[in-house]
């Protein structure tokens, strides 16, 4: 064989396998970005990031049938009561991140939007001219947490009285930095107590399909901490968690911790 013969091999080999990977490459964009048929002719929306003007926020804003759409600080406490809507109506420039209506909402109101990047994370977004969701003086008709850590079941309360002193310690209460749980932590000190960390899901006529969740902080030791919400930096060296810890009532805390 000659050495121009064994040049050739070796050149329409090293070809071949470039063609492979390449077509590899091609096949595995294409299983990560489909789009059903169904859904290529929905409208395209567009997202952008920005700082907030509340520190450690972020704002982010979509833009969709010539509508724009916020996430801001006023937002981040507002969840979907089913986290994987399916009434897809518009999707993203690429990739197959759609946006979805709410059920009992008026999507000239509310969107979902889906954020995540390997696997659905439905964020809730609301139009810029609708003002944000007034929970200081709404009226709630149920709550609901549950935890594994907090607790194991589903726990649930229509006590009008208890939902109202909720609100009014969120809204009126004295944020009180603890050792346990200061208002900036990093992970490495967190990663025992976000355990007690966990969503607790209050439930208004007024807001169909959706959920106002404020956070709710045990620390072990039978404390118990509330905020409306809270933020996370990411550093190069750690993630730290940013809220306003607000000490819950004694009778919230003895809800929480009875069977």
């Amino acid at each position: 064989m000659t050495t121009k013969t064994k040049w050739l091999i070796a050149a329409g080999a090293a070809v071949t396998v470039v063609l492979l990977t390449v077509g590899a490459v091609v096949i595995v964009w294409q299983l990560l970005n489909y789009v059903p048929a169904k859904l290529r002719l929905l409208p395209k929306y567009s997202l952008e990031q920005t700082d907030s003007s509340h520190p450690w926020y972020r704002r982010t804003t979509v833009q969709f049938n010539s509508a724009a759409y916020v996430n801001d600080f006023e937002d981040y406490s507002i969840l979907l009561a089913n986290p994987v809507p399916t009434n897809a109506i518009g999707r993203a420039p690429f990739g197959n991140s759609l946006v979805c209506s709410i059920p009992g909402q008026n999507q000239a109101d509310y969107i979902a939007v889906d954020c995540g990047s390997e696997m659905e994370a439905y964020e809730v977004f609301r139009n810029v001219n609708h003002p944000p969701f007034d929970w200081r003086h709404a009226k709630f008709q149920a709550m609901e947490i549950g935890s594994p850590t907090i607790h194991p079941e589903r726990k649930r309360s229509t006590d009008q009285a208890l939902m109202a002193e909720v609100v009014r310690q969120l809204s009126e209460g004295t944020p009180t930095p603890t050792p346990e749980l200061p208002s900036a932590l990093t992970t490495s000190h967190a990663a025992g107590a976000l355990k007690n960390l966990v969503s607790l899901q209050m439930y208004c006529d007024a807001l169909p399909g959706l959920m106002f969740c404020p956070s709710v902080y045990w620390d072990g030791t039978g404390t118990v901490y509330l905020t409306e919400s809270y933020s996370v930096e990411y550093t190069n060296r750690a993630e730290k968690v940013h809220a306003n810890w607000i000490p819950a009532s004694e009778t919230f805390a003895q809800w929480l911790k009875t069977p």
